[in-house]
């Protein structure tokens, strides 16, 4: 049809000439090949500025093609609604520069081939339930790891364990959905985590990240599952994404309000959870973001207007409405660090 700027090519689309290296006769991409968003980036790196493209207005994508795509957006918007690029929007400075740093490495994962055929099978089997905990539970093990030091190499075994803890659940969809189960259900469910062991490994995934993928169920006192191990015996990265994956599932799906689901937290520290990894994700993840609109217990409306002053989910909230919905004549602000029989009933 003819050529096209290379910024105006979009992934799918399908080349009529083949592109050579400029000033040689190396061919990089021949004829006929579908673009990808990493062919694009590297036309893009080497100077390409136009490529003859077959039709312009057809778009032959693949599932996986569009995962790539997919996987970076939805990280980085859900790392976004955590850790806004503002830096008083975010608990710490640290946190700021853990996000920047996971912003990197999820584009490093996105190209990771069976990572991608993976997390299409999730979206397809339950897209709330599977494909957007796992984003969610990545983006907060991901911070928590970054807040506690982990090295790059380990952040990055803890973002795709969190992506893929679930990868068993692929062999019993027919679960999924289920709200309760009964004693043979549970004793299935309970599989899933050594399922997903077993799959990382036939994928080549590295043991590490499948030794987390079978360990997130298990519990800091030794009562959780498959293998009942318990303290330093469970992957650290597996403690994380079992701190995370509770929480995720809690304000996302499981519709309990955030400040119980912390205090579940918060209640099972040291129990279940490891005491660090639950101060580390109290501490940094701000439960209620900065200027969202919330009710108090006390059934007066304002807006969250600083988070970094108190540690916890314990804002300050700035009031404008009072307890029948009439506009405050006195500014007051709330500290729920200091006013503890007062707390968030709902975001608004």
């Amino acid at each position: 049809m003819g050529k096209m700027k290379i910024k105006a090519v979009k992934p799918g689309m399908q080349l009529e000439q083949s592109v050579y290296q400029p000033g040689t006769d190396t061919c990089l991409l021949k004829a006929g090949t579908i673009l990808s968003n990493r062919n694009l980036d590297q036309l893009k790196e080497i100077g390409i500025e136009m490529v003859d493209i077959s039709d312009p207005h057809t778009v032959l994508i693949t599932p996986m093609d569009k995962m790539e795509e997919s996987l970076v957006e939805d990280f980085i918007h859900v790392l976004r609604e955590i850790s806004p690029l503002q830096a008083e929007a975010n608990k710490s400075d640290q946190v700021v520069e853990v996000a920047r740093k996971l912003e990197h490495l999820i584009r490093k994962i996105a190209r990771n081939e069976e990572v991608l055929k993976t997390m299409v099978e999730l979206r397809i089997i339950h897209k709330a339930r599977l494909y957007d905990h796992a984003i969610y539970t990545a983006v907060l093990s991901g911070i928590v790891a970054g807040c506690m030091n982990l090295s790059n190499e380990e952040i990055l075994v803890v973002l795709i364990s969190a992506l893929l803890h679930n990868m068993g659940v692929a062999e019993m969809p027919n679960l999924v959905r289920l709200d309760e189960r009964n004693q043979a259900e549970e004793k299935l469910w309970q599989e899933h985590p050594t399922y997903g062991y077993y799959f990382a490994l036939q994928k080549n995934i590295p043991r590490p990240i499948a030794a987390c993928i079978q360990a997130h169920h298990e519990k800091y006192n030794g009562s959780g599952y498959p293998r009942g191990i318990k303290g330093d015996e469970i992957p650290v990265g597996a403690r994380i994404i079992g701190v995370c994956q509770r929480y995720a599932a809690a304000i996302t799906y499981m519709n309990i309000q955030p400040y119980l689901a912390v205090e579940e937290l918060y209640g099972a520290s040291g129990i279940y959870y490891d005491p660090q990894v639950v101060n580390t994700f109290v501490n940094n993840i701000p439960i209620y973001p900065l200027g969202v609109m919330v009710r108090l217990s006390t059934k007066e409306v304002g807006i969250v207007s600083n988070i970094r002053q108190n540690d916890g989910p314990r804002p300050l909230v700035k009031i404008y409405y009072n307890r029948v919905n009439r506009s405050v004549t006195e500014e007051r602000i709330v500290d729920l660090g200091t006013e503890r029989t007062i707390f968030i009933e709902e975001i608004l």
